[in-house]
């Protein structure tokens, strides 16, 4: 090897030295700088005595500084978020309370719009019944919170003795004899209760039936063979039943006391339903108010009942 290539050769190395430590040079420097220590010093302006020294590095303060802003950043996150500063700090804040009070109205509005859909399903069955057709399932139709909370009953020893009575009573001979009134009218129906009639069917007053006076707990006993349609309560009427029957008629009792019957429930004529009962805003004593509806339109009952 030449005097030059050994020459070029070692001037190549040292430049690569130098080019590998130089970052390692720069490190150390700024870690350096970081670690020298300088004096801060606190003077009397008049007197230029000493008062306050303290000897610290950059890296000190760094530490300083970031341990104070993590501090006053701590401070103030708990202020707003545990204070009403909130509301004016935060724009668009929504108090908690206010955001309860929207989870409880969207809950009732689903619980409303559950409500309206059973009972337009209820009416459009209603008319469906009304006007002779058939249901797919009965069962599914009328306010079922009714249903239970008045059907779902435990029978006690003395309903039991009572349904046993009224076993014996129910077992009587169907066989009507024709009219003049049966053949005008195509059927004739049984009397739901043993009793006077007090009031009669006044529409024009809105009365659409007749009220009977009968003693309490008196069965109630369907007028024809139908399918009950409708058992439930309702603040004005009380407990309540309504039966189809065949040739688009509807038989309502109410203001009873007990229900023997539930929504779907096959009844025969003259088959126990109720108990005649005092319930209901509408009612001021022991009576059953009893309508008949036939083809939709409201009928005086006692053109169809035997006498």
């Amino acid at each position: 090897m030449s005097i030059g290539n050994t020459f070029l050769y070692l001037q190549n190395r040292i430049r690569d030295d130098r080019m590998a430590k130089q970052p390692v040079n720069k490190r150390k420097r700024l870690i350096k700088k970081l670690k020298s220590r300088f004096r801060l010093t606190v003077l009397n302006e008049k007197t230029f005595e000493e008062k306050f020294s303290y000897s610290l590095t950059p890296m000190n303060l760094i530490i300083m500084f970031g341990g104070l802003l993590l501090v006053f950043g701590t401070l103030i996150y708990l202020l707003v978020a545990f204070t009403p500063l909130k509301a004016y700090v935060i724009p668009d804040f929504t108090d908690y309370s206010y955001r309860e009070d929207a989870r409880v109205a969207r809950l009732q509005a689903d619980s409303l719009l559950t409500v309206a859909q059973q009972n337009e399903r209820y009416i459009r069955d209603l008319k469906i019944i009304l006007s002779g057709g058939d249901l797919t399932n009965a069962m599914d139709t009328g306010k079922k919170e009714f249903s239970e909370v008045q059907l779902n009953y435990q029978v006690t020893e003395v309903d039991e003795e009572m349904r046993q009575k009224l076993s014996a009573i129910d077992r009587y001979d169907l066989d009507i004899e024709q009219n003049e009134k049966q053949e005008k009218r195509g059927f004739l129906l049984f009397r739901p209760v043993n009793g006077t009639v007090s009031n009669y069917y006044n529409p024009k007053e809105g009365h659409f039936g007749i009220d009977f006076i009968a003693p309490k707990d008196d069965p109630v006993r369907a007028v024809l063979d139908g399918t009950v349609m409708m058992a439930s309560f309702t603040s004005e009427d009380g407990n309540i039943i309504q039966i189809q029957h065949a040739n688009n008629l509807v038989s309502v009792y109410k203001h009873n006391s007990v229900l023997l019957k539930k929504q779907g429930d096959r009844v025969k004529t003259g088959e126990s339903i109720a108990f005649i009962g005092d319930s209901g805003d509408h009612s001021d004593g022991p009576h059953l108010h009893f309508e008949l509806w036939l083809n939709g339109m409201h009928v005086n009952p006692l053109d169809y009942l035997r006498e």
